[in-house]
């Protein structure tokens, strides 16, 4: 598709929303965006979403399973009762594997909002934010999209919710095997 658009127009200028749209030329170097940058671009951009796709889903495969292992280990120990030494045993672990769980949900959103950061730059360079971007439609993107990669955890309700909910699962289920 870039290669088509290259080949249409012979230069900036020729194109529809040509070289006068500053969003576009204003985003650029010097040099023209040749179609090779542009595949690299797309194609990095492609394997930021695809990062960040894979560890939204690493999340939330980590706290179903955490929670399932948590419910699955009450079960057990409640039909097959344990001695005092060994539900201790149990509980440090299930104290230690909740916070190093919760350790790498907080690292893991760290490294899901950088990937977004640079899909964020890559779309600022090629003028995606720019108001006559898609011409009389507007902007590709919403202005909005530019801060969302500095959200910190403690603004993103749902991954907050979710290191929250695997910590507290882990220490009550270590505070329910001393209970047992």
């Amino acid at each position: 598709m870039t290669q088509v658009a290259t080949e249409q127009w012979a230069s900036d200028a020729d194109h529809p929303q040509g070289a006068t749209t500053p969003g576009i030329t204003a985003h650029r170097p010097a040099e023209s965006l040749t179609p090779q940058k542009q595949q690299v671009l797309l194609t990095f951009h492609r394997t930021c979403w695809e990062e960040m796709t894979w560890r939204r889903n690493a999340g939330y495969r980590t706290v179903i399973l955490g929670l399932a292992y948590c419910g699955l280990l009450l079960a057990i120990v409640a039909y097959h009762p344990l001695s005092l030494h060994v539900r201790l045993c149990l509980a440090a672990v299930m104290a230690l594997a909740s916070g190093f769980g919760a350790g790498y949900l907080t690292g893991n959103y760290r490294d899901y909002m950088a990937a977004a950061g640079r899909m964020v730059r890559i779309e600022d360079y090629l003028g995606a934010f720019d108001e006559d971007y898609l011409g009389n439609m507007g902007a590709l993107m919403p202005e909005a999209r530019r801060t969302w990669p500095n959200t910190p955890l403690s603004h993103d309700m749902v991954c907050l919710w979710s290191v929250i909910t695997f910590a507290a699962g882990g220490l009550g289920t270590a505070a329910a095997l001393l209970l047992m």
